[in-house]
């Protein structure tokens, strides 16, 4: 069961992933440049998503092991 925190969390960041392979891969053209003001908001976005993230596996594992017990 403690693996079960991290299956969530990675099932819900294989989206995430699966649009930036297409996005870096796939779709070629000038339509989707970036400036660098959406690398300063897509990256804090990233900093809160990977927090979320780390957060929400350890509060549900810390959860899972608590109610083991």
């Amino acid at each position: 069961m403690r693996f079960l925190p991290y299956l969530l969390v990675g099932s819900m960041a294989l989206p995430i992933l699966i649009w930036v392979f297409i996005n870096n891969f796939v779709v070629k053209g000038t339509s989707n440049n970036l400036n660098t003001q959406d690398f300063w908001v897509l990256g804090s976005l990233g900093v809160f998503v990977v927090a979320a993230f780390y957060l929400l596996s350890t509060w549900m594992d810390k959860f899972i092991q608590k109610t083991r017990g």
